[in-house]
């Protein structure tokens, strides 16, 4: 690539992830778009990553690493975060692969439309079979998004819009912004980066490769994992209401409540207990609603009563063949 359109960070937290952490690196080295800075984050690993990033480092003087204590991903991109030189940057989880042109295409693609976060779409990486993501394959063609689309996707359908990892952002998004100590901290932080966003660019072409693992933390304790979407999702509604964005609200409680529905039969019966409480005021709430129609409000309240069974029709129909899974 001819141009120079300045420094990228990339952001790679790593932990434990020695069987993948070689491909991940050498997909980052190997950029079309040299221009780049690597901040490798080793979270305390108990394997081989921090004596690998530590060897890299001593080979491409690209590459700047740090050790810390197992904190968790959010302290390791919060530690990466202060320590970058860079004009834009990239988060790149340490088990993933990019796309060679992935810094110089997306790069390339903020200057020219002028944007201030750009994203792409991904593959889900299988052990036997790659998957388009299925959430961003409807859009087929290059386009902006208003902040407004961009949140109202992410509540409709979440992940492929509510992660860091496939997209790239001018520094200035992130001044005084840090990640919060939590399981899906990058939805926790999304409504602030859109926020700021002036112009959001979508890039149809598949540039990240996301390697889905049965062990890895997303699919971890479904507990946890619901109790931080109450959180971030309860922090978006709350933020909502304040600025008078009352669609976005309305979107935003109905994926609140579908979220417990989802996770209600994974859950010990202190969590159940309290989680249905919760889930009964959000309900009575949702039925007041006149943004919702009849017939959404009466799935919802029959769901609301048998919470349990539903979570449980709803993970089956969901479920991934596990011949796919690593």
């Amino acid at each position: 690539m001819s141009e120079d359109y300045g420094v990228v960070s990339i952001i790679v937290p790593v932990y434990n992830v020695e069987k993948y952490f070689d491909e991940c690196i050498e997909s980052l080295l190997h950029q079309t778009y040299e221009n780049i800075e690597i901040i490798i984050v080793d979270d305390g690993s108990t394997d081989e990553c921090g004596k690998k990033a530590d060897d890299y480092a001593k080979k491409d003087c690209r590459i700047v690493v740090f050790h810390q204590e197992n904190k968790g991903l959010p302290y390791a991109r919060n530690l990466a975060l202060k320590h970058t030189t860079g004009d834009y940057y990239c988060f790149v989880d340490s088990d993933d692969v990019l796309d060679r042109r992935y810094v110089e295409k997306m790069l390339k693609t903020l200057v020219d439309k002028d944007a201030d976060m750009v994203f792409c779409n991904y593959f889900n990486c299988y052990v036997n079979k790659n998957r388009p993501s299925s959430k961003l394959l409807r859009y087929t063609e290059e386009r902006y998004f208003s902040g407004e689309e961009y949140l109202r996707d992410m509540y409709v359908y979440t992940g492929a819009f509510s992660i860091v990892w496939n997209k790239i952002f001018r520094k200035e998004i992130f001044n005084n912004l840090e990640f919060v100590n939590m399981i899906c901290e990058d939805s926790q932080i999304m409504l602030s980066i859109i926020d700021r966003c002036r112009k959001i660019y979508y890039l149809p072409e598949i540039l990240y490769y996301y390697r889905r693992r049965k062990h890895s933390l997303i699919n971890g304790k479904q507990e946890l994992i619901l109790q931080s979407n109450m959180i971030w999702i309860d922090e978006h509604m709350r933020r909502l209401k304040e600025s008078n964005r009352d669609n976005l609200f309305s979107i935003a409680q109905k994926l609140f409540i579908s979220k417990i529905l989802e996770k209600y039969c994974f859950c010990g019966r202190e969590m159940r207990k309290r989680v249905k409480e919760r889930l009964r005021e959000e309900e009575r709430r949702f039925i007041k609603n006149r943004f919702w129609g009849k017939k959404i409000k009466t799935k919802y309240y029959i769901a609301t009563r048998v919470p349990y069974l539903y979570g449980k029709y709803s993970s089956l129909a969901k479920r991934d063949n596990n011949i796919f899974w690593e």
